[in-house]
């Protein structure tokens, strides 16, 4: 007959106890630093370098698809070949891109545990804040700096608020799925910046469709469609990167 014992007591080892650990009677003490060694035998551990290479294949991957989809949407502005309009063009770029190459670092860092509160807003949102001050001065030059009221046209500032978000969402998805392969823990935050980010990439896409030609346009309503891809990514962030 089988020797079913109580308390740890029969004749066969618990998983615990042939890791060298006992039962709570007293009799012996699981070794706890020798079961950690057990359960964590065979992790391998993931290098900065090779999170960095991901989340710069997830960066380029999300903005080569935010490009595609501008294209397969609403295309460039048709008169983008007018030397004026290249050049705030490429003011927009510049903006877009800034934003994108000041989050990346910090992006690095918040799937880093330890790491997260070296983020530095103010130099994450220096380009929008820098922006917005040489808004503000155009302001105080005259109402002729602005063009029309907010810098805008009648239907542009719901056109940017909307395409900005949705050209930003295969970014913000693709950086999504990079961070899930590191160890965020302050995952609001995490979320957050990937949202910035994604939106400079979907900033950097409509940059080429939109049609408002303003300082002041770029200040209130490029940054605001940002900021909202950050409150969707600190949403998400919540959500999906939990491990």
């Amino acid at each position: 007959m089988r020797n079913v014992g109580v308390g740890g007591e029969g004749s066969g080892a618990s998983r615990f106890e042939g890791v060298g650990g006992t039962d709570w009677r007293g009799d012996k003490k699981v070794n706890t630093d020798r079961l950690i060694d057990v359960l964590s035998a065979n992790l391998e551990p993931v290098s900065p370098g090779q999170l960095g290479r991901t989340l710069l294949l997830a960066m380029v991957t999300g903005g080569v698809a935010a490009f595609g989809l501008m294209l397969a949407t609403i295309g460039p502005r048709p008169d983008l070949n007018s030397t004026a309009h290249i050049e705030w063009a490429a003011a927009k770029l510049l903006f877009a891109f800034s934003i994108v190459f000041a989050g990346a670092p910090f992006l690095i860092k918040s799937i880093r545990p330890g790491r997260e509160n070296e983020t530095k807003w103010a130099l994450l949102f220096f380009p929008l804040a820098a922006t917005v001050a040489l808004a503000l001065v155009m302001l105080l030059l005259g109402r002729d700096a602005w063009g029309t009221p907010l810098g805008a046209r009648a239907s542009s500032p719901a056109r940017c608020l909307f395409c900005i978000p949705f050209f930003a969402a295969i970014p913000l998805a693709a950086l999504i799925w990079a961070l899930r392969q590191g160890a965020p823990t302050v995952l609001r935050l995490c979320g957050a910046i990937a949202g910035i980010v994604a939106g400079g990439l979907g900033a950097a896409a409509y940059a080429l469709a939109c049609g408002s030609d303003t300082v002041p346009f770029i200040a209130i309503w490029y940054s605001g469609a940002i900021a909202l891809c950050g409150l969707i990514g600190a949403r998400l962030g919540l959500r999906f990167l939990r491990w």
